[in-house]
């Protein structure tokens, strides 16, 4: 029996003030594509480029072109370009301010910082790292752990708890990985118990061939 697809909602396009509703949320989009191409970021992603010697070719002699690398400014290891980000060390948007509050124009500045602000982070997918966040996917839990007890704050009040919530996000982390280590292990004990097993089958399966 084929399952029908549900009929996607439509979504509105306009706000009950006549607004696009995707409208902040693309120029948004758009400002941070454009940072893409400001000298600054350019500047970071250079400083922190290191130049290896060229991969073997399959004859074993070496290539013409050096290995170019990224040096993560957290753990320090070297990652290619489509494994880091540049990230912004003070966020764009401030912990304890809504971003619905924020002008364009404090958007603006923020995105495009100066070149002490920004820092080169390795960005490797939890899929592809054994189930543990990157350096930047760290930065970005940690952001969102102390946004969602600093938003609305006064600047003054939400500066001094910061320090106590770091603390607090070190041992929400560390829990987290040891439940991902946990889970990640328990995959590769099924997989190893699976392949047992099918390596069994094989060998009767054999067994009886020979038999006959």
């Amino acid at each position: 029996m084929v399952k029908k697809k549900k009929p996607k909602k439509d979504k509105p396009l306009y706000d009950e003030n006549g607004n696009w509703v995707e409208e902040r949320g693309r120029i948004k989009g758009a400002i941070r594509r454009a940072f893409r191409l400001a000298p600054q970021m350019k500047e970071t992603l250079q400083a922190a480029r290191v130049e290896l010697s060229p991969a073997l070719k399959k004859d074993g002699t070496p290539g013409k072109r050096p290995r170019v690398r990224y040096r993560c400014a957290h753990c320090e290891e070297l990652f290619s370009q489509k494994r880091v980000q540049v990230d912004h060390i003070s966020t764009v948007v401030p912990l304890w301010k809504p971003e619905a509050q924020m002008t364009y124009d404090e958007t603006i500045r923020g995105v495009f910082c100066k070149k002490d602000n920004l820092q080169v982070l390795c960005s490797t997918p939890m899929s592809k790292n054994n189930g543990l966040p990157s350096c930047h996917q760290k930065k970005t839990n940690e952001e969102k752990f102390m946004r969602g007890r600093l938003v609305g704050l006064s600047e003054d009040l939400a500066k001094s708890k910061m320090p106590e919530l770091k603390k607090e996000f070190v041992i929400y982390q560390a829990e987290k990985e040891e439940k991902a280590k946990a889970k990640n292990q328990r995959k590769l004990d099924r997989d190893a118990k699976m392949a047992k097993r099918l390596l069994e089958l094989e060998k009767d399966t054999n067994v009886k061939r020979t038999k006959k």
